[in-house]
């Protein structure tokens, strides 16, 4: 039997039994045991629709009707999906709008793989230097909320986990998917900024104290150093620590970063780069380290246009690469002369 099920998206979800599904990573009820878990659905009830008295002081409430009086979680008043999960070798029953078919949620995959290469193939957004770098206006100039909230949505937070305490990013293009994916993930944002004189270090009068790293950090796009410094009592010696970067061109801030994470205690336990251009200097990172896109290289089809090989696409590293044809190719500008226009 198919049931014609009502959720948060337009349209009518059905389910049938024998369905796989996912839970959703953001689900309010499931148990977090089960969050991002696929499963088989084994059997289609409708819950209680009336509290029974079960003796003179004690009511029996479904435990989703006790969301009734929420007007954001009133839909969670479905059908209830006995979904068997291999992973734990048992069965639990799930509301129906806390799963996605695990095909639609394949769809959704799709369609975000398509808006990140209409991006690289768009010249407004992307372009590749003449020097090897990389010009990423979706990323750090008119940066693409929308295509991020999914990307954290549909990506980020299956793969990353539920293991991190605190999100830091370096300043100053990290930190606007660093700002989202904490929101969306519950978890506290911190961001490290640039110290170019540590021993008269310009950061905001409020901080009740400053951290600076040890490692000093040549930038990419024009020529200073600086370290970078975070607010005493940001970050914990508990604190298990992802971080986020726009581009990842050489690894020196990633390891700035890592040092300074390590110098107050904690540990890194992810590193997320939006774009790394994988070739070039050599990187030497033991952490865990993982890249929405992943560029192995650019073969350029004349003065305008390239080839761009990537290796990694959202997070997933590629037997073979995958070329994008008709990406924007600039040979007369470089990195530095993006700072210098």
């Amino acid at each position: 039997m198919t049931y014609e099920i009502g959720g948060r998206e337009s349209g009518v979800l059905l389910f049938k039994e024998n369905d796989e599904v996912r839970v959703n990573d953001d689900a309010v009820l499931a148990p977090e045991a089960i969050r991002g878990e696929t499963g088989v659905i084994k059997k289609i009830d409708r819950f209680l629709a009336q509290p029974s008295q079960i003796s003179e002081d004690r009511v029996a409430v479904d435990r989703y009707q006790q969301l009734v009086k929420q007007p954001r979680e009133t839909e969670i008043l479905g059908f209830a999906l006995q979904v068997y999960f291999p992973k734990i070798g048992d069965a639990m029953v799930v509301a129906s709008n806390e799963v996605t078919l695990l095909s639609k949620f394949q769809e959704r995959i799709n369609r975000l793989e398509e808006r990140l290469i209409s991006h690289l193939t768009n010249p407004q957004q992307f372009s590749v230097l003449g020097d090897g770098g990389l010009d990423v206006p979706f990323i750090n100039q008119n940066f693409d909320a929308p295509f991020f909230g999914d990307l954290v949505r549909y990506v980020l937070r299956p793969k990353l986990g539920r293991s991190a305490t605190k999100v830091l990013s370096p300043e100053a293009s990290g930190p606007p998917l660093a700002a989202v994916y904490a929101s969306m993930s519950g978890l506290s944002f911190v961001r490290a900024v640039k110290i170019y004189d540590r021993d008269h270090p310009q950061v905001p009068g409020t901080w009740r104290g400053t951290i600076i790293g040890d490692v000093k950090v040549p930038s990419a796009t024009k020529k200073t150093e600086h370290h970078f410094a975070v607010p005493q009592g940001a970050i914990a010696p508990d604190d298990r620590v992802i971080i986020f970067d726009d581009v990842g061109f050489t690894g020196r801030t990633r390891n700035a970063c890592i040092q300074l994470v390590e110098k107050l205690g904690a540990r890194v336990s992810a590193i997320v780069n939006v774009v790394e251009k994988a070739y070039g200097e050599q990187r030497n990172v033991e952490v865990d380290s993982r890249a929405i896109l992943g560029i192995s290289g650019f073969e350029p089809r004349g003065e305008r246009t390239c080839d761009l090989l990537i290796n990694e696409l959202l997070m997933e590293r590629l037997k073979t690469p995958r070329i994008v044809h008709d990406v924007k190719y600039e040979a007369t500008r470089s990195l530095f002369t993006l700072r210098n226009q």
